[in-house]
């Protein structure tokens, strides 16, 4: 990793804001062979550049545009199929959106064809059954089981129905909610329905995220202490800033 690259990932990691003596402590203890004045020079051209701001004297703030925002894009079906749901339930909370989107970020790619529909608790039912009846040709999940998900996803032409946890980092894209990239890392950690997700592969999708996209940590860190995975969020950070 480059002294640029682990600026910016030490910047990501302490909320977008450090101390340039922090960021020298954290640089020492990974490679002492490091020159200050090299990050010196880094963190000049990264003001130059625009990504970096002086807030004051040794304290530097990561420019909110220097890494450009995840947008998930929807296939025309996966549009059609929200906007349907949405006629019927115009006042669920509910977003759309397919794993397939975390295979840019593997080092294996997995056989994914299903989508989410993740809706609020009292709504899954309705919902579950509101798909059942377009006729869409393919198979309805309720909250699989991870057997079930192992059984019945891999290389499948799906719909999962899955709670909607409240406060979920969501946004809307073309007229559709979909989640924002802190709800999709949370949720690739421990979800059956992500089981492609496991072992090594979570720690490479974490690092290739923050090293292409801007990643809100604040919002990263609520979810996941909403979900019960703050610890296992700051493992994976601790795990990729130290490799």
């Amino acid at each position: 990793m480059t002294v640029t690259e682990n600026i910016l990932n030490f910047a990501a990691t302490r909320g977008m804001t450090f101390r340039r003596r922090d960021l020298l402590h954290d640089l020492l203890s990974k490679q002492n062979t490091i020159k200050k004045r090299a990050v010196d020079l880094q963190i000049s051209r990264l003001i130059d550049s625009g990504i970096l701001i002086r807030k004051r004297y040794g304290e530097y703030q990561l420019a909110q545009n220097s890494l450009p925002e995840f947008v998930l894009r929807l296939s025309e079906t996966e549009k059609n199929i929200y906007q349907m749901l949405k006629e019927q339930f115009p006042f669920l909370d509910m977003c759309i959106w397919s794993p397939k989107v975390l295979s840019a970020y593997m080092h294996h790619v997995p056989n994914v064809g299903y989508v989410f529909i993740d809706v609020e608790k009292d709504g899954m039912e309705p919902v579950f059954h509101a798909l059942q009846n377009m006729n869409l040709k393919r198979g309805i999940l309720l909250s699989p089981t991870s057997q079930e998900c192992e059984r019945y996803l891999t290389g499948m032409d799906t719909i999962v129905v899955r709670q909607l946890i409240g406060q979920s980092p969501l946004t809307v894209v073309d007229g559709c909610t979909v989640p924002r990239i802190e709800k999709i890392l949370v949720d690739a950690i421990d979800d059956n329905e992500l089981f492609f997700a496991s072992g090594s592969e979570i720690y490479n999708i974490f690092k290739n995220v923050r090293e292409n996209n801007n990643v809100n940590m604040s919002k990263l860190m609520r979810y996941a202490s909403r979900r019960n995975r703050k610890e296992q969020v700051e493992k994976i950070l601790h795990a990729i800033d130290h490799d």
